[in-house]
């Protein structure tokens, strides 16, 4: 945005496009900034997203792996002391 604009023009599209009283050029540059910053909001939302996915994968997964055969025998009973 220019640096003749108001605070309010700065925050939002709506001031934006209210402080413009129709000024083809100030209306185009607040729409062109309100996009551009959606834009970059939307690509490191995703980022974000795949990261959380990944980690979800990584933390999820069964790190056992098939159990051995010495794993599948039953462990000895335990006699019970008197």
């Amino acid at each position: 945005m220019p640096s003749g604009t108001s605070d309010t023009a700065r925050h939002s599209i709506g001031g934006a496009l209210a402080a413009a009283h129709g000024d083809a050029e100030l209306v185009r540059t607040a729409r062109e900034a309100f996009t551009g910053a959606m834009s970059t909001t939307f690509m490191v939302s995703a980022v974000g997203v795949v990261a959380a996915a990944v980690l979800a994968a990584v933390v999820m997964r069964d790190g056992k792996g098939e159990p051995t055969p010495e794993a599948q025998e039953e462990p000895p009973a335990r006699e019970l002391a008197a």
